[in-house]
């Protein structure tokens, strides 16, 4: 995934990359689109830079602890990303998954470099790419994952509530 610095807001392409190539970078997989006119932080999903909005996740303002909403493009709730306090020195992720399954996070969402995992099974692997010039990391998404959408949208989502 690579952000595009000089843009209102925080609107990127997500690219299919290639470990083998020195992370070179193939066709567009995602658009995502980053709403900063509302009163709530806002992403947007898309499969074309123009076509319909596959998910939204919404950061929940007020509540004691942060919360983060996405959503699908009926606003259906999909997802909800919580942080749980543990101790003084990490913080905690939890993702309940359509109400009845939970992915939990372990490393460090601020170094990029963790792991979305559902029990034993890991659903998403992120790691930076120590070689590039430009803020790139890699989203490794398991073969298996029925909504590759659905998990570019908590990689999203853990990645702004990391940055505040």
């Amino acid at each position: 995934m690579r952000e595009k610095l000089l843009t209102l807001g925080k609107d990127f392409e997500i690219k299919e990359a290639s470990h083998r190539r020195g992370g070179r970078t193939g066709e567009t997989k995602f658009y995502v689109d980053n709403k900063v006119l509302r009163l709530r932080e806002t992403f947007n999903i898309r499969k074309s830079k123009h076509g319909e909005v596959l998910y939204q996740v919404q950061e929940r303002k007020m509540r004691v602890r942060d919360t983060m909403k996405i959503e699908d493009r009926s606003g259906k709730e999909i997802a909800k990303i919580k942080k749980r306090m543990v101790g003084v020195v990490r913080d905690n992720y939890v993702i309940k998954v359509r109400g009845d399954r939970n992915w939990q996070v372990y490393g460090s969402i601020l170094d990029h470099n963790y792991t979305v995992k559902e029990g034993a099974k890991t659903i998403v692997k992120v790691h930076k790419n120590r070689l590039t010039i430009k803020d790139a990391y890699f989203i490794d998404i398991d073969e298996d994952c029925d909504d590759k959408a659905l998990a570019m949208m908590i990689v999203i989502g853990l990645d702004d509530m990391a940055d505040e």
